[in-house]
């Protein structure tokens, strides 16, 4: 099956690190992709995935044109999980970096306008693995910019593992479920690939006072407000082994609430609203409805010795994109001048 578009051999292509599927996890998401795109996207949708662990490919054979070829695609999803981003790897030089390069040089270029006017990448991670700095770093270096991801990663107390179907929102500490994710793959790609076939259509969104009817028989949660940028600060998640830390977790809360609270373009949700959410299965979307926002601010708190690690994103709870992230290494040294510095950062 080619692509939907002439001169291209496939819609998507799938790269990842042959010793993430061994559990098979990587050809379950596949399958489970294939499902979700064919009740996504009325066209069906060609999906390169290559389960020879030596990519059928030989010392004898030239491995640049040989991809080239199979990387001729409009959308790449690389699988990153902790061992992907190896400078070394097949998968990083000869699928990532390789089409990196072969998609800005093609017609339609790297970063495609969406008919909302957003733009987006056609490489679109699939993070299955919280990373280390320096592989962010990486990454971020042949992006160009700032890793935008959708997640499958299951968190609890010292646990960081894809995330998978039987997974249920109430035990993993992220709060994501498998089936939503997969849609939001799904309905990502269906933008992409209309931003590359349809490049002057844009469309056209309605504003929620010009038929107030069709948005009550629509969606009968709230609508957050949004005539004034508006944001609730969840209580922050303490995923340290000591319970005794849950102080700590509540502190930083509480510190950038009150950063937040005296930037006069913002509306913040009060401490009291916000800490009936603490340790809530609802999702981000449900929780903005409730307090009618449009921003949701999250976060976890981590303690190991005399260093924390304190983890933030900024979630547009309408979209449940995720706008901005941030990890925070410090030493305990001074815990209120931490809080501070993280609350002073999360503002900005």
């Amino acid at each position: 099956m080619s692509s939907i578009v002439k001169g291209f051999e496939f819609d998507i292509f799938i790269s990842y690190r042959h010793n993430d599927n061994h559990s098979g996890w990587v050809t379950e998401f596949v399958k489970a992709l294939q499902e979700e795109l064919a009740a996504t996207i009325k066209e069906p949708v060609s999906v390169y995935f290559d389960t020879n662990p030596h990519n059928g490919l030989l010392e004898t054979h030239n491995v640049d044109k040989s991809l080239e070829g199979k990387l001729k695609c409009l959308i790449f999803i690389p699988i990153v999980s902790q061992t992907y981003c190896d400078t070394k790897s097949f998968a990083w030089q000869q699928e990532f970096c390789a089409f990196n390069k072969l998609s800005k040089e093609d017609q339609f270029g790297r970063d495609i306008k969406l008919g909302n006017g957003n733009v987006a990448s056609r490489i679109l991670p699939i993070k299955i693995h919280d990373l280390d700095a320096d592989d962010k770093e990486i990454l971020e270096n042949e992006l160009g910019g700032v890793l935008r991801s959708i997640e499958f990663i299951f968190k609890s107390a010292g646990v960081n593992r894809p995330l998978r179907a039987e997974d249920k929102r109430e035990d993993n500490l992220s709060r994501l479920f498998y089936r939503d994710q997969l849609n939001k793959v799904a309905n990502a790609i269906k933008d992409i690939m209309n931003g590359i076939r349809f490049p002057d259509r844009r469309d056209i969104f309605p504003e929620s006072k010009s038929n107030p009817e069709a948005d009550v028989a629509t969606n009968s949660k709230p609508i957050p407000d949004q005539s004034k940028q508006s944001i609730a600060v969840l209580p922050f998640v303490n995923l340290s082994q000591d319970p005794a830390q849950e102080y700590f977790a509540d502190g930083i809360t509480e510190n950038i609430l009150i950063q937040l609270a005296g930037l006069k373009q913002l509306r913040v949700i009060s401490r009291t609203s916000v800490m009936r959410y603490k340790k809530t299965t609802k999702s981000a979307p449900e929780i903005a409805a409730e307090l009618s926002v449009k921003y949701i601010l999250e976060g976890s708190a981590q303690t190991q010795g005399n260093k924390v690690r304190i983890s933030v994103q900024l979630i547009d709870a309408i979209s449940e994109d995720h706008l901005w992230s941030k990890v925070f290494v410090e030493s305990m040294d001074d815990i209120f001048a931490i809080q501070s510095s993280v609350a002073e950062i999360v503002a900005k």
